[in-house]
């Protein structure tokens, strides 16, 4: 408290200590200091401030949990439907042979070249993605083990009887970025039939590519709610979201710069799955009706020149058109 006080000029009353101690001086004011990055630092003069950002931040997780639970579960059964009737089996030697070969795809054999520069271009290309392929048979088995190390009783029940786990329990051991990483190895012909099954356009997904660009989108978002780690400025994601995925979301709602910039775009994206993977439309309104009022809450608690940094002027219309494109 005297830290705030005296060094970062915070105003905290003797009666909010115990609001201090609950968030913590680490987790709370060291991690609700900025927006984005610890260059952006917020002007807080209250402690009360920095409190609501924090509310913020823990009722956005709340909201978004269940959310991205369900888009999860949802999704790797959607895989597994599509991959157990290609191959009619729930082998993952078989799942692995038939259709874990997307590598095939970039062979440069009986292709010609520009020069040879394209030609080992091509090859490299090749050959990080047979490794890709490689690297998850080799993650799977990993994972195989760790679990029965771990007395895992879904990986005991199998392989104590010496019995190769079916792909459904493999799943179930999966992260959703090894999920990802599972799906993206697929090859396009099961893509697309996952894709389809989606019912995700087919002219906004030729190549087949947007499960697991979705997959990987909400795969940082589910990993920071599950550590407790800060979520309203995005700053958890690993690394740029593909194009195509705002894109995609824009052709089907109508929302135009969706940048994933602002938790705003990840609220969007959500309800455009869940939206896909049939919720309802009272289901939807109401998570974004939830969004609204928790965004409200912050509005009348902080500074307006710190609230249009975390929640960008063009969020009430976003949120406007997504209520439409919810009651289509």
């Amino acid at each position: 408290m005297r830290v705030l006080r005296n060094n970062k000029s915070i105003n905290i009353k003797s009666n909010q200590k115990r609001s201090l101690m609950n968030i913590g001086y680490y987790h709370g004011y060291k991690g609700y200091r900025y927006i984005n990055n610890p260059s952006n630092r917020i002007a807080f003069t209250e402690f009360d401030e920095l409190l609501a950002i924090y509310n913020f931040d823990a009722h956005l997780k709340t909201l978004f949990y269940p959310c991205v639970m369900f888009i999860e579960t949802a999704l790797k059964n959607y895989v597994l439907e599509t991959i157990t009737a290609a191959t009619g089996t729930d082998s993952f030697p078989d799942v692995y042979s038939q259709l874990l070969d997307n590598y095939k795809s970039f062979s440069t054999t009986g292709k010609s070249f520009k020069s040879d520069f394209s030609r080992k271009t091509a090859e490299d290309k090749y050959k990080r993605e047979l490794k890709r392929r490689l690297d998850l048979r080799n993650r799977i088995y990993k994972i195989q083990s760790d679990a029965f190390g771990n007395d895992n009783k879904i990986a005991k029940h199998y392989l104590e009887q010496d019995r190769s786990m079916p792909i459904w329990a493999i799943f179930e051991l999966l992260s959703l970025g090894e999920f990802g990483h599972f799906v993206s190895c697929l090859n396009l012909t099961c893509r697309k039939g996952i894709s389809s099954s989606l019912g995700i356009r087919q002219s906004d997904d030729n190549a087949a590519l947007l499960p697991q660009r979705l997959i990987y989108a909400v795969k940082d978002l589910r990993n920071a709610i599950a550590h407790n780690d800060v979520i309203f400025d995005t700053r958890f994601k690993t690394g740029s979201i593909d194009k195509h995925v705002g894109n995609t979301i824009t052709n089907a709602t109508g929302i135009k710069n969706i940048t994933f910039d602002t938790i705003t775009d990840y609220l969007i994206m959500i309800v455009y799955i869940l939206k896909l993977l049939g919720s309802t439309k009272t289901e939807l309104k109401k998570i974004v009706r939830d969004y609204e009022d928790i965004v409200e809450h912050l509005r009348t608690a902080i500074p307006t020149s710190i609230f249009n940094q975390i929640v960008h002027t063009n969020s009430t219309s976003k949120l406007h058109t997504l209520k439409q494109f919810i009651s289509k």
